[in-house]
């Protein structure tokens, strides 16, 4: 039996002298808010459940502080909290497979984005270059609490922090899924620029990204 993501939760609490009622509410916010491995809460719950049903652990936990023993009942009050805080919200965003990346690369322009710099951009780790791509563009497509399923796509990766925010048809009037990306992944609204038509000036678009209406 393969820790998983209770691995991930090991390293968040390794350097927590007791894993006190505290840690267990900080945990559950992280699982509910920040999933692990970008996993929904039912697939981290029963990750965690599996590994409390197993007799024996195979990972190497010596570089953790934490016995066992007090490993298990924090991994069982954590299930309690958990269940307590049921019925559980979607997280304001998880990645999607990059599988239907031409369905966005056709879409409909929203914003232009400007990220924040690597350290303190969540969203920047999660682009991926897309395969395949000639113009070695990076996407992360995501679906938000709201529903609304966006990509954010940027050029080949280089000292620039700007990306596209793209939807496909059918979505919901661009002002509201640009309302959604704002509020659910915490940008500065300043940094979110919604996309304006004007036959004088064409958008600036990454290589490769050809909008092609709503």
């Amino acid at each position: 039996m393969r820790l998983g993501v209770v691995t991930a939760i090991l390293y968040c609490v390794q350097f927590s002298r007791e894993l006190d009622d505290g840690e267990v509410e900080r945990i559950a916010a992280m699982v509910l808010e920040r999933p692990f491995y970008d996993l929904t809460v039912e697939e981290q719950y029963a990750g965690i459940e599996a590994v409390l049903a197993a007799p024996a652990w195979e990972d190497d936990l010596s570089w953790q502080p934490h016995g066992e023993a007090a490993v298990r009942d924090f991994l069982r009050r954590l299930l309690q909290r958990l269940d307590a805080l049921r019925p559980w919200r979607e997280p304001p965003y998880r990645s999607l497979a990059l599988e239907r990346w031409e369905e966005y690369r056709t879409g409909r322009l929203l914003a232009h984005v400007r990220l924040y710099a690597p350290p303190q951009d969540p969203l920047f780790s999660r682009l991926r270059p897309v395969p395949g791509d000639e113009h070695r563009l990076r996407a992360a497509l995501l679906r938000l609490r709201s529903g609304d399923e966006v990509a954010l796509v940027a050029p080949p990766l280089s000292g620039a922090g700007d990306t596209v925010l793209m939807a496909r048809a059918p979505h919901r009037p661009a002002p509201q899924v640009i309302d959604a990306f704002v509020t659910h992944t915490g940008y500065a609204r300043e940094r979110v620029s919604p996309a304006v038509r004007r036959w004088w000036r064409r958008p600036v678009l990454p290589a490769g990204v050809r909008p092609t209406g709503a």
